[in-house]
């Protein structure tokens, strides 16, 4: 009877030990979102949006450095991982065939969002 009553409080305190352990590390959110638009304001879908973070930023439990993804229909742009620093810096470059690349940079958090209005190449 003693012995499992000593089992049962050796695993207790580490059970403990670990909920304190985990409680002690906080993940954050890193949000960029935004839109893209030609310049009279209509979504520009398909552009090739670049997302380049300069800091630690997790999916799961890969490291996430440079992503690449396209507007959807709604020219909309959405990138959502895991931080575990409170700040981290990124930049968003934006290309579609016919308008002149956009750079745009910006720190999470706040949630990064964005419009940006692509000028037409040679305009």
């Amino acid at each position: 009877m003693f012995g499992k009553l000593l089992t049962l409080l050796i695993l207790g305190a580490a059970v403990l030990a670990t909920v304190g352990v985990a409680r002690a590390s906080h993940d954050h959110m890193f949000d960029v979102s935004g839109v893209v638009t030609t310049e009279d304001g209509a979504p520009l879908k398909d552009a090739e949006v670049t997302l380049q973070v300069n800091g630690p930023v997790f999916e799961a439990v890969m490291v996430v450095r440079t992503v690449k993804r396209s507007t959807d229909g709604t020219g909309g742009l959405v990138f959502a991982y895991i931080r575990p620093k409170r700040s981290v810096k990124y930049t968003l470059t934006v290309r579609s065939e016919g308008f002149e690349p956009q750079t745009v940079s910006g720190s999470a958090p706040p949630a990064g969002h964005h419009t940006l209005r692509m000028k037409r190449a040679g305009d």
